[in-house]
């Protein structure tokens, strides 16, 4: 998909979404009855409680994800991200959870998985079984193994051309995620000490 010249990166998750933003508006309805109603009765530290069940809500079942960029891989976690790109990834299994290796380098994704009978079903169907019969992990698992393919191509003709771009794989911290999480752990720890 592209947006203005733009390409967009697919996003894949394995079903949290949905609850997530369920958890998260009945955070902000407790929050909001707490502000609203001051006889409610709620202690002081409810209020950062509350924020810090929203933020675990955020990194537990919104944030996990398998993003596929242009020529890379972004495996999103809870606490951290990876982005592989695609041309280093020797195979790659999406199980219970995603797992790519990177030579003999493991790295695995919380946000994307089969269920344990969607795995038995996806080894027990035939190959030339129809695409609209196969799940969403093997039809992604298929399209990362394509992309894999023509990443490889990819470096392998600027490697003869003698452009070699630099591949490596990258890594960061959740910061905004787990300085928040710090924060109103410890407000709600004091509030409640204090109170």
């Amino acid at each position: 998909m592209q947006n203005e010249g733009v390409e967009k990166a697919e996003r894949y998750s394995s079903g949290g979404l949905v609850v997530g933003v369920i958890g998260l508006v009945f955070v902000a309805i407790a929050i909001g009855y707490g502000l609203l109603d001051p006889e409610a009765g709620f202690a002081p530290w409810a209020y950062p409680f509350c924020l810090l069940l929203g933020v675990l809500i955020w990194m537990i079942l919104i944030r996990p994800a398998l993003r596929l960029h242009h020529d890379e891989l972004e495996l999103r976690n809870a606490l951290h991200t990876r982005w592989v790109p695609f041309a280093l990834i020797t195979s790659v299994e999406i199980g219970q959870v995603t797992v790519v290796n990177v030579g003999e380098t493991k790295y695995v994704g919380s946000g994307f998985g089969r269920t344990r009978r969607t795995i038995r079903q996806d080894k027990s169907a035939a190959h030339d079984t129809p695409l609209e019969k196969r799940s969403t992990a093997w039809l992604i698992e298929d399209k990362l193994h394509r992309r894999m393919a023509a990443g490889q191509e990819r470096a392998a003709r600027e490697l003869r051309s003698g452009e070699g771009v630099e591949r490596r794989v990258r890594h960061a911290w959740a910061w905004p995620e787990i300085g928040a999480l710090v924060v109103l752990l410890v407000a709600t720890v004091v509030l409640a000490l204090v109170g």
